[in-house]
């Protein structure tokens, strides 16, 4: 696939409506251009992908990193572990923590899987630290 190299450039080799293909990231420009180096480092090739209905100028444009819907999991797997890599081990305790969490909306206690305070079920924010829960 081919890489957007500015904001006036789409990839004509993968468009956002291909059933083949899967937006992995959407944002800034040089955010995306970041992610799509480490992707094809890696051997996952990508595009920056504009939507064509978009003709507003480069600052309000939408850009999306799509790749092949096959390679998906490899490209979430590689974005996970760099994000892991900048955790400290109580981070990663406590993500792994939250990860087993389950909103029950019956339950008694609720906890929330932000912070891991538990707390009476009821309120659809988390008293804690304010996470929307609903």
């Amino acid at each position: 696939m081919a890489q957007a190299k500015d904001c006036n450039t789409t990839s004509g080799e993968i468009h956002l409506d291909d059933p083949e293909a899967a937006v992995v990231l959407r944002g800034p420009l040089s955010d995306l251009q970041r992610a799509a180096e480490r992707l094809e480092s890696s051997g996952i090739d990508c595009a920056i992908v504009r939507p064509q209905q978009d003709a507003a100028g480069c600052c309000s444009t939408t850009l999306y990193l799509a790749v092949a819907r096959d390679d998906v999991p490899a490209a979430y797997a590689l974005f996970d572990r760099e994000w892991r890599r900048g955790l400290t081990p109580e981070q990663l305790a406590a993500l792994d923590a939250a990860s087993d969490v389950v909103l029950d909306p019956d339950a008694p206690e609720t906890t929330c899987p932000a912070c891991l305070t538990t707390f009476a079920t009821g309120p659809a924010a988390c008293p804690d630290c304010g996470l929307a829960l609903g």
